[in-house]
């Protein structure tokens, strides 16, 4: 960006935070919403406090940890040690499946330990072992075994994509499948093993404001000029122009997209047919969240659990107010449930499946809701189907050979932790200098 020019970032969740706060005062910011955070959103209704489903917070980059532990969120985290469980065949586990055997049916541990020796050493996965993936079902059976993938990871993904797991490229797992080695496999079937497995074992929580106190703390510090309630009609990227709703046109030197890829296409004045086919094939999958607040019957503890099995609708219930207190009135407990699913969601029947699964499970009597609703976020999990890479590379470079910087789990149309959006951010802006 020339000296003196005008960067416009669209979009202020996490990735546009960091991205406009890195500008400094030669930013322009434009949030369609009326207020700052994307995602990154936290309600509360009747004293219970609901984020805009489960953000837990973990980083690895030391100038990103010195920030939010000093800066955003200086005396106002907790730090948690994850306590996940899975709840299948009628127990609960610990998760990750792959490394909590113990406590399942017997045949299904035998299936799963002598799955895994199979994939892993013997001759049954020397195929496997031997050529390129060609799918996320080829992944998991590489991995971890026949039998974790049967009794949990195809049926548990296939409910949270919607999709068959051959469907699925095998791009889509990444580092956040622990993967096991014999002996993690072995002693968690033996005993109750270690639950420091995974990317989140440990993660930070604010004790006040809910998970948006972190836009806030950022939000502090930006001296660029923020439009809240200012959404984008379209973008001409030859004259480097934006036209918004209300009908204002602004001209920018630098332009950084964290909106959602395909809709950051649909935005263009003008594009060529193969990228506005390659955006018509980049899908996501919707969620709606039914958050209930109940009296806390006591029952198992757990932050979030996962649920595999078909008899139960929703793919994963959290538990708020276990990773904070604060975030239910005394002698209450809250739950978020989510439903993942393509298309118009079937509110009233996802509340009355969320309230049934939940006492079917012990976790709530049904006379002691007091509170139950749904929200929807339509654009949640991007679906890494075998049109994803290709696809996204079109749309992608698209942008770029105009000069365009894409950011954030959406813009770059990925699956990426919190830290990764503010990472992107920040490396978007940087990239403009």
């Amino acid at each position: 960006m020339r000296r003196g020019g005008r960067a416009i970032v669209i979009g202020g969740g996490l990735a546009g935070l960091a991205c406009a706060r890195e500008l400094g005062n030669a930013c322009t910011l434009l949030e369609a919403e009326d207020r700052l955070g994307g995602l990154c959103r936290t309600d509360v209704i009747d004293g219970f406090s609901f984020d805009w489903t489960g953000h837990w917070l973990h980083a690895r980059d030391p100038e990103m940890r010195k920030l939010i532990q000093e800066r955003w969120l200086g005396g106002n985290l907790l730090e948690v040690q994850r306590r996940a469980r899975i709840y299948s065949e009628g127990v609960w586990t610990t998760f990750p499946y792959q490394f909590h055997l113990h406590g399942l049916p017997a045949r299904t541990i035998s299936d799963c330990v002598l799955g895994f020796i199979d994939a892993t050493l013997g001759p049954e996965g020397e195929e496997l072992r031997s050529r390129p993936l060609a799918n996320a079902a080829e992944f998991i059976l590489r991995h971890l075994g026949e039998g974790i993938a049967r009794h949990f990871m195809f049926p548990y993904n296939e409910k949270l994509y919607t999709v068959a797991c051959e469907h699925l490229s095998p791009e889509w797992g990444g580092r956040f499948i622990p993967r096991p080695s014999l002996e993690d496999v072995v002693n968690g079937a033996a005993g109750p093993a270690r639950e420091d497995v995974g990317y989140n074992a440990t993660f930070w929580y604010p004790r006040e404001g809910g998970i948006e106190a972190l836009p806030r703390g950022i939000s502090a510090e930006l001296r660029a000029d923020v439009r809240l309630s200012s959404r984008v009609q379209s973008v001409d990227l030859a004259r480097r122009r934006i036209r918004l709703v209300s009908g204002e046109e602004l001209e920018y030197d630098a332009l950084v997209l964290t909106a959602p890829l395909p809709a950051c296409a649909r935005l263009l004045a003008e594009a060529p047919a193969e990228v506005r086919d390659a955006a018509s094939r980049l899908r996501a999958v919707s969620v709606t969240v039914v958050e209930v607040g109940a009296k806390d019957l006591g029952g198992e503890r757990f932050h979030w659990a996962y649920f595999p099995e078909k008899e139960f609708a929703f793919y994963r219930i959290g538990s708020p107010s276990e990773v904070n207190p604060a975030l239910a009135p005394a002698g209450f407990r809250s739950f978020a449930v989510e439903f993942a699913h393509r298309g118009t969601p079937e509110t009233k029947r996802f509340i009355e499946q969320a309230l049934e699964g939940l006492s079917r499970c012990r976790l709530i009597d049904r006379g002691g809701v007091v509170l139950s609703r749904a929200r929807t976020i339509p654009v949640a999990y991007v679906l890494f189907d075998h049109d994803h890479a290709q696809a996204r590379a079109t749309v992608q470079q698209h942008f770029e050979r105009h000069g365009v910087q894409l950011a954030g789990r959406y813009g770059k149309w990925e699956y990426s932790s919190m830290e990764d959006a503010l990472l992107s951010g920040r490396e978007a802006a940087r990239s403009l200098a």
